[in-house]
């Protein structure tokens, strides 16, 4: 069975009010944001967890490729990590605008101090941390073509590692294990969220 943890927030000042400590911005809307490493399945639990919130649904990097008209292999590609980077805090920063939203987030967006900020004035965020060699499964099925920082187990060990600390910063965190489906772990999010006033 899975285990669900959080760290303590009040987030019945994340949503309808003004918090001295998130930021004016928190009034306007409702924005989940989900994150962790590639692979944790952010994407998938993303759009469940919209339906159970009766949110809708943004993936960050459908974002990004949008704006770039390109997709984000060939962004690191052509324009390189620190392009794409600039690019992402701009798309970031767009969800402001939108209200009663679920978002996933990059594997790489929480390790930048500066999309931290934005995650916390503009909402509540939860990182989905599966088992590691979940992970390393999910990342060998899916190949290594559509993810730009994958170059193997080896590597993928120490950018996972390097990002924990990062990621330890979500205000909520579930750990999914190897046979949660997406709408269960969305479920179990929606609880969390529910149980914390985090949503209205």
């Amino acid at each position: 069975m899975s285990a669900a943890t959080t760290t303590d927030v009040k987030c019945e000042h994340a949503f309808g009010a003004t918090s001295p400590e998130r930021g004016a911005d928190v009034s306007e809307g409702r924005r989940v944001y989900l994150v962790g490493f590639m692979a944790a399945g952010k994407s998938a639990v993303g759009a469940a967890l919209a339906s159970v919130l009766s949110f809708r649904f943004k993936d960050l990097d459908r974002m990004i490729e949008e704006a770039a008209g390109a997709r984000v292999h060939e962004i690191f590609e052509r324009q390189g990590e620190d392009w794409f980077r600039e690019l992402e805090h701009e798309c970031l920063n767009q969800t402001r605008a939108l209200d009663r939203m679920v978002i996933a987030t990059g594997g790489g967006t929480m390790t930048f101090e500066r999309n931290r900020k934005v995650i916390r004035r503009l909402g509540v965020s939860v990182w989905i941390a599966p088992p590691l060699e979940v992970l390393f499964e999910r990342l060998d099925r899916g190949g290594r073509a559509k993810r730009p920082l994958y170059r193997g187990r080896e590597q993928a060990r120490v950018l996972y590692h390097s990002r924990q600390d990062a990621y330890r910063m979500a205000d909520l965190r579930i750990e999914p294990s190897s046979t949660d489906t997406a709408d269960r772990v969305a479920a179990r999010i929606a609880a969390l969220l529910r149980a914390r006033n985090c949503v209205i």
